[in-house]
């Protein structure tokens, strides 16, 4: 009896929950204001050179998605001039949730509600999209974990390297994962990393297909040819490609 009327409950929120974060995010993509991101960086290894790097961040440190943002969204003739807004957030003490190895249903579902629990006890200020920004020390962390987001909650997980060498890369992965809160889906093969064609080329209907010049953001490299693509160094090699402008409602 107290099982049924668990589950229920459960069921009943899960219900109201995505009722909420579904109409949040319709609002979100109409495109007619600028989206507030705001940016929370955590230590992830507790160096004190990954805090010095931390110490060294200003907003100007993510001026680039702003600029990236605006650029790709005049391709598509937005009416909102500045698409994003990326503020820098005050540092947290404690780490989020790390995501699942078990890839099951269950598990995700699981972690999607803890992530956003734990989201709403650090919410310091007001937000559209949250990004978490968890650092290493490049010199002691060779492999960072796979980052994450939640389109349903709007909030990412995101794993970078504490050096300004990594700046460009860092935020090439935040805008990566920043778009997967709007709907965006990843458009590579998730065995070899490799871009799937046509949605992860950033120009697929050029002659030559290959090598390609930028990375389409989503498909998140840029390939060289058949079987090998690398990391794009900052989004001055990305692209917004038309399938992910859709799905973003950058295209209707």
């Amino acid at each position: 009896m107290w099982k049924k009327i668990r589950v229920t409950t459960l069921l009943i929120v899960l219900c109201l929950v995505s009722s909420e974060t579904y109409l949040k995010q319709l609002e979100a993509t109409d495109w007619i204001e600028p989206l507030r991101v705001v940016v929370y960086p955590i230590n992830g290894d507790g160096r004190a050179s990954t805090q010095a790097y931390i110490d060294s961040l200003g907003e100007a440190q993510f001026d680039e998605v702003e600029r990236f943002m605006k650029r790709q969204a005049r391709g598509y003739h937005l009416l909102v001039d500045e698409p994003v807004q990326v503020v820098l957030g005050g540092q947290l003490d404690e780490a989020p949730p790390a995501p699942p190895r078990d890839g099951g249903v269950l598990h995700a579902i699981g972690y999607s509600l803890g992530m956003r629990y734990w989201s709403l006890r650090h919410d310091r200020e007001p937000a559209d999209i949250r990004m978490y920004l968890v650092l290493f020390d490049p010199g002691h962390t060779d492999r960072l974990p796979n980052s994450v987001a939640l389109s349903k909650g709007m909030l990412g997980l995101v794993y970078g390297f504490a050096d300004h060498e990594y700046d460009g890369s860092n935020n090439f992965v935040l805008t990566h994962e920043m778009l997967h809160t709007l709907g965006a889906t990843d458009k590579y093969d998730p065995v070899t990393n490799y871009p799937l064609y046509p949605a992860g080329f950033a120009e697929p209907w050029v002659a030559k297909r290959l090598p390609q010049r930028k990375a389409e953001i989503m498909g998140g490299r840029i390939p060289f040819d058949e079987h090998n693509a690398y990391m794009p160094y900052s989004l001055d090699e990305a692209v917004i490609g038309g399938y992910t402008a859709a799905e973003i409602k950058w295209i209707r």
